[in-house]
């Protein structure tokens, strides 16, 4: 299953070349969703805690997988031990389908156990980044699923060598039909696997193939040290991955322009090995798609989905007709905020800068509840569950990984990690990752393991769907002009930061990867000047594009995911629809919308969209979306006239 940031490629029978267990929602602060708002609040405390000083009830609860690392250690050697049992079943899986049921099951079974360990490694690991005991943690369970991937790479290539009227009868046998979803993943993409040899030597690759992922999440999370800038009253304070999100919505234009030029510097400084992890990342993908016979990266990497390449343009396409609309969202912002220039550092800027709100966690969690009530009860018992529970890390602390995310294994809780600042960015952030989590809890508790994990093609579904409901619940509370218009920008800024921004970036990943399958090099120059040619087509004529941004590339972790990017527009666009019909009250809309979250991997994911409603095979979802962003704009302009 997809994840964010813990990519490792595994050659696992289900999984080909996939990333690595579920981990959801994870943005850099530039590529977030959420849009402008009130100034910069409660940056206190100034320095931040160790993790050894966080309060215990403001942590996750990760006795759910180990009560401690010995409990960890005990399973790692158990698994060491039971996984040379999938080599008993070696050159066995053509003596009947009851062998080739049994090493299924028994894959199945040390897969899980081994996505506990993994979990609960990563997770450790991101709570505090230069920690090196769990680094190392990390590192052992990551190698452990390597050999258990090499151990296992003769299955797929064994089952596609069975006479084709065996094969072809797989999925029709009652004793596989427990195995049906991967079963019927491996015969639609049976010209792509290899033999035998060739398939132990691409899992004994897998781990060096990360290499680029794992060296950029290293220099940003744990190595990359910002200076301090002056906030709004004058005091130094330390800039971090989680406060510069921060600082660019503060009302201070000088702190917005500070804090992006100090981001950037060190960025810069750094520019020729982010260069180096980047061209390494799309590197392995060309290699990977040339071996497994794909005409391009692009179409290995989104044939997991069972998207294709037109699919993807046709977003791109249809996203750049809807370019001049996005344009006047541009030039209403320059009037709102009285600028003769709009600059980068004006993009998250406050427009309703009476409008503050500071919201405590507590606050934040009770609102959260409410706004998605209209999911009925069983989304509200998860809910309180996951609030209850100490599902969520809640504060930054230092060394913890930036962000946000969701994530957990089949045998635990959907865990969330926040940086809680008491914004209202925050707010939406918690319901965000919440719609992760009741997505992964109604997925586990309503699929067999083999076919719980849904794909990121439909990750961002729930948890944008919970924004949408957020949105309006806030606007039916917050009655004022003022929180009418900053309500209806926040929307606007969804647009702004998940359609257009995300495609934006999916076009410059399709465009870098094209550029080294063409045997083109990477240089910081070319990317960088790249990347400024679409800030300018996107953002239009009315905007300054500052030389800073033209670094943005070296900073966005999703580049590092296999073409991601994408499935966020994707994603909104399908949720602008389906939270319209729930809050229409549609009874039979819930209904569906319920059934998707219970789906998790049991059908390909444009189908188990079209049953909840929405088909992304045509560029409609995309274009209605798109409409309601036009709207909005009517709207804001009527507001703030």
């Amino acid at each position: 299953m997809v994840n964010g940031g813990n990519t490792l490629e595994v050659n696992k029978l289900f999984h080909r070349e996939s990333h690595f267990w579920p981990v959801f929602g994870q943005k850099s602060p530039i590529s977030s969703t959420l849009g402008p708002f009130p100034k910069t609040i409660n940056m206190a405390p100034k320095t931040l805690k160790n993790r050894s000083d966080v309060p215990e009830e403001h942590t996750w609860d990760l006795s759910r997988l180990y009560e401690s690392v010995d409990g960890w250690e005990k399973d790692l050697a158990a698994l060491e031990r039971d996984m040379t049992k999938i080599s008993d079943f070696q050159g066995k899986l053509g003596d009947s389908n009851s062998t080739l049921a049994e090493c299924i099951r028994l894959e199945d079974e040390l897969d899980r156990r081994l996505e506990q360990l993994y979990t609960y490694s990563h997770l450790r690991h991101d709570e505090d980044t230069a920690d090196t005991t769990h680094m190392a943690m990390h590192d052992r369970a990551r190698n452990l699923a390597v050999r258990l991937g090499t151990l296992s790479s003769y299955i797929v290539p064994e089952i596609l060598s069975l006479p084709d009227d065996r094969l072809d009868g797989l999925l029709d046998d009652p004793e596989l039909a427990f195995a049906r979803v991967p079963l019927g993943e491996i015969l639609r993409t049976r010209q792509h696997y290899l033999s035998p040899p060739e398939e132990m030597i691409l899992a004994m690759a897998s781990d060096p193939l990360g290499a680029a992922s794992k060296t950029f999440s290293l220099l940003n999370d744990a190595d990359m040290k910002f200076p301090t800038i002056k906030d709004e009253e004058g005091s130094e304070v330390e800039l971090t991955h989680g406060r510069y999100t921060g600082f660019m919505m503060s009302a201070e234009r000088r702190v917005r322009k500070d804090a992006m030029k100090a981001l950037y510097g060190q960025y810069r400084q750094f520019k020729n090995t982010y260069t180096s992890t980047l061209d390494g990342q799309m590197k392995k993908l060309a290699f990977l798609a040339k071996v497994r016979k794909y005409k391009s990266a692009r179409e290995g990497s989104l044939d997991d989905d069972h998207v294709t390449e037109d699919i993807y343009d046709t977003l791109i396409d249809t996203v750049r007709d809807y370019l001049p609309a996005f344009y006047r969202y541009v030039s209403l912002r320059k009037r709102m905020l009285c600028v003769d220039d709009l600059h980068m550092y004006d993009v998250y800027a406050p427009l309703i800068p009476d409008f503050e709100r500071d919201i405590p966690y507590d606050e934040a969690v009770d609102t959260v509840r409410d706004a998605l009530a209209p999911l009925g009860d069983e989304v509200g018992a998860i809910v309180d569950k996951g609030f209850s529970s100490r599902w969520i890390d809640r504060f930054e602390n230092r060394n913890k990984r930036s962000g946000a995310y969701s994530s957990g294994c089949f045998d635990s809780p959907p865990y969330i990690l926040l940086n809680y600042d008491s914004k209202i960015t925050d707010l939406f952030t918690m319901a965000h990752e919440m719609g992760h989590s009741v997505h992964s809890y109604l997925s586990n508790h309503n699929q067999p393991h083999i076919q719980a994990d849904y794909p990121i093609f439909l990750a961002e579904v729930a948890s944008t769907v919970n924004e949408n409901l957020l949105v309006a619940h806030l606007r039916d509370k917050w009655d004022t002009r003022d929180a009418q218009a900053f309500l209806v920008n926040h929307h606007l800024e969804g647009f702004k930061g998940t359609v257009f921004r995300q495609t934006m970036f999916a076009e410059f990943e399709r465009d870098v990867a094209a550029m080294v399958e063409r045997g083109e090099p990477l240089t910081p120059d070319i990317l960088s000047a790249h990347y400024r040619k679409l800030n300018v087509d996107y953002f239009g004529p009315e905007m300054a594009i500052d030389p800073e941004i033209d670094l943005e590339w070296s900073r966005i972790p999703h580049f590092y995911y296999n073409f991601y990017v994408y499935k966020y527009a994707t994603g909104y666009c399908a949720a602008t629809a389906l939270s319209r019909m729930i809050l229409d009250g549609d009874d039979r809309a819930l209904d569906r919308y319920l059934t998707f979250l219970r789906s998790g991997g049991s059908k390909p994911p444009l189908d188990t969209l079209a049953d909840a409603g929405v088909d992304l095979r045509s560029p409609e979802p995309v274009k209605r979306a798109l409409d309601v962003f036009s709207a909005l704009i009517d709207e804001m302009e009527e507001l703030v006239d």
